[in-house]
């Protein structure tokens, strides 16, 4: 490592509970070999960015809603990889480059970093694409659910099995159906038009707001049916509870919560529901009784990995007599024996090496060239006046009640952490690992700290 060139990388966070644990185990590892390396709150990131020292960024996605970000972030001299922390869960090839792949974005990268090999092909068959190297890393969520790391949540499954008892948690995945946003909801019109499609069809929204009643129908009947047992609603990162605490209402056994890693929540529960969500590979990879619920099914779209490796139940009786199996001793069945096969094919080879470890040594042994060269002093001051206009925009949205940058939607995604929670995290991160106890954390600014040695 003597020779190694040392910058600083940042990891920036969207959602708290998805991304920033596992991003923190990734930090510890680059600050062990030396990197100073800033991670935190995506939009606290964004807004300081000409502020923090120049280097390697590691973009969440390559959507086109990044592309004014980009273009700053090159004009301040800092280089950029990527990854895409949605692209686990994909219905098909052309939708999923028309919702998650910018080709501007793509070719300005200078690398990116796929979960596994179908990830690859979907990047490397993106119109537009030109050659950006991609990389089969995995990703460092999935590092969370290994042997090595799983220990982190055994403190936060003792406390939610003291707290809820042997619970049935359902995984709720409607962000854009019931978004926290009201006005960024995928509605259909009384004409039957359909506002805010973006880039999925009609078809496709109609065939998931159907499952989401199906969901809203279904709450009622499985809290009956077991009215001994809690019943935890977990919704999306993005999604509004109020339709679902509606759904609970004059159910006492009932609660709706989203806190934390959806990890513990997993192991803690007696079994998962879910519909197409991540939560279902999760359950998998962890060795967890998982149920699909498919009361709605369309052949062109619920074929969906998630639903391959979970036990599939199409209706509510069906539904309630599998879990009452379950809860008798009856194990669920086995996942095809295929499938151990199509989950490495989507998030990458299961062998013993954390993805944390595969970036980590690629940054070792890439990273030098990722960087930039040092901007012209035109280039820094152009940058610096975009970032802090684009600042000043952010932060006069952050005042108004429904704006995607209200501060109201910003601490629905991002709860807060201090210098101390991220201490503690990042230490019991590394207690399996024998690891991180030469690194400390500082607070830079609320929400984005830095890890080093």
């Amino acid at each position: 490592m003597a020779g190694e060139r040392r910058f600083p990388v940042i990891l920036p966070s969207e959602t708290q509970h998805r991304e920033f644990d596992a991003k923190l185990l990734l930090a510890g590892m680059l600050a062990e070999r030396g990197h100073p390396v800033i991670v935190g709150s995506r939009m606290e990131i964004h807004n300081r960015i000409h502020r923090l020292p120049r280097g390697l960024y590691v973009a969440k996605d390559i959507f086109r809603s990044s592309r004014r970000m980009f273009q700053i972030m090159e004009r301040l001299g800092f280089g950029i990889v990527a990854w895409d922390e949605e692209a686990i869960v994909v219905s098909d090839a052309k939708t999923y480059h028309a919702r998650r792949v910018d080709s501007e974005n793509l070719n300005q990268i200078k690398a990116f970093l796929a979960w596994g090999e179908n990830n690859r092909r979907l990047i490397e068959s993106a119109p537009g694409y030109h050659g950006t190297p991609v990389h089969e890393t995995g990703n460092p969520r999935v590092d969370l659910l290994s042997d090595r790391v799983r220990g982190y949540f055994e403190p936060d499954v003792a406390a939610l099995k003291a707290q809820y008892g042997d619970f049935i948690l359902i995984n709720s995945n409607f962000g854009r159906i019931n978004h926290f946003l009201e006005n960024e909801r995928v509605r259909r019109l009384a004409n039957g038009e359909f506002e805010n499609l973006s880039a999925g069809t009609p078809e496709w929204w109609m065939f998931r707001i159907d499952v989401f009643n199906s969901f809203l129908a279904m709450l009622p009947a499985v809290a009956r049916a077991f009215p001994d047992r809690k019943v935890v609603v977990r919704p999306h990162p993005s999604e509004s509870h109020e339709v679902w605490l509606k759904a609970a209402e004059g159910l006492p056994n009932v609660e709706v919560v989203h806190e934390g890693n959806i990890s513990p929540w997993l192991l803690a529960s007696a079994v998962a529901i879910h519909n197409g969500c991540t939560t279902g590979l999760e359950s998998y990879l962890l060795g967890h009784p998982v149920i699909a619920y498919r009361a709605v099914r369309s052949d062109g779209f619920d074929d969906r990995l998630p639903n391959h490796v979970s036990t599939s139940v199409f209706s509510q009786a069906d539904l309630i007599e599998t879990m009452a199996r379950l809860f008798s001793g009856v194990p669920l069945p086995s996942p095809d024996p295929d499938a151990l096969a199509k989950v490495e094919d989507q998030i990458g080879r299961r062998d013993g090496v954390l993805a944390s470890e595969r970036i980590d040594a690629l940054i070792a042994e890439q990273g030098v060239g990722w960087l930039n060269g040092e901007s012209s002093f035109a280039a820094r001051i152009a940058g610096r006046i975009s970032a802090m206009r684009r600042r000043a925009q952010k932060l006069k949205g952050a005042n108004v009640a429904g704006h995607k940058n209200s501060a109201e939607y910003t601490a629905h995604r991002f709860q807060g952490l201090t210098a101390a929670d991220a201490r503690q995290r990042l230490a019991r991160l590394g207690q399996g690992l024998d690891r991180f106890s030469s690194l400390d954390v500082r607070e830079l600014y609320p929400n984005v700290f830095m890890v080093s040695r």
